[in-house]
């Protein structure tokens, strides 16, 4: 399993940096002081999803040849987001999900409030190629609970912040680990504002996309300023 055990000294220091990333989030959100419930949990799930990509080492994430956007599968991400396992009971609490599981059916939810891991897999792997949804994940979610933070955009534009919080974190799994606690905090902050079940299903089918997902780097970000500042007469 790529998400080993961790020591009670690490476990204090991802738990208070996991803090901090959740109210980063929640300032980073708040519009006429207010929180979107929706978009809380899509910021957190993004960036769990692109540490999902450092932790299983299959790229670097900052550092890559994909185009940004495209979909990049991966057996490793399947293992490290549920030990590619189905049944929810029988998720290893050492993954993603697993995680996720534990702490929120100890703080208000229910197994019944999670979606079925076969429909998180398969709606995504439906939706491959829509290019009205670069930059985004297909979601199942009906279009009153669709998010308005773009998860690509969002991933990139906190990564200096989310370095600064976990500068203390000195592993991709000891980060990935806080950020999946983050996401836990802002689940559980918000269980009584939206319908658990809604939410959960976007946490995992966000999560699950990002991880799939090339995420934007400095070079693609550099390349497609310029030509933007070229415009169409310099071309």
């Amino acid at each position: 399993m790529f998400w080993k055990k961790k020591n009670p000294e690490s476990g204090s220091l991802e738990k208070a940096a996991a803090h901090q990333l959740y109210e980063y989030l929640c300032e980073t959100i708040m519009r006429d002081g207010r929180i979107r419930a929706e978009d809380l949990i899509t910021a957190a799930s993004s960036i769990v999803g692109e540490l999902c990509i450092g932790a299983t080492g299959d790229f670097d994430p900052r550092k890559h040849q994909f185009v940004p956007g495209s979909r990049v599968f991966s057996e490793k991400v399947n293992e490290l987001f549920s030990g590619n396992v189905q049944d929810l009971q029988q998720i290893p609490s050492s993954t993603i999900v697993g995680t996720l599981r534990d702490s929120l059916l100890a703080a208000g939810y229910d197994v019944a409030d999670f979606p079925s891991m076969k429909h998180v897999f398969e709606h995504y792997a439906a939706k491959i190629g829509n290019k009205a949804d670069w930059g985004k994940v297909p979601l199942s979610i009906s279009s009153d609970n669709q998010p308005f933070v773009v998860p690509l955009q969002v991933t990139y534009e906190t990564r200096p912040v989310v370095d600064r919080i976990f500068q203390t974190l000195n592993t991709p799994q000891q980060r990935l680990r806080a950020s999946v606690m983050a996401l836990a905090e802002a689940l559980i902050a918000v269980r009584e504002a939206i319908d658990k079940r809604i939410v959960l299903t976007l946490a995992l089918e966000v999560i699950n996309g990002m991880a799939k997902t090339a995420p934007m780097t400095a070079e693609a970000m550099a390349t497609a300023i310029k030509k933007q500042s070229e415009g169409p007469l310099n071309q």
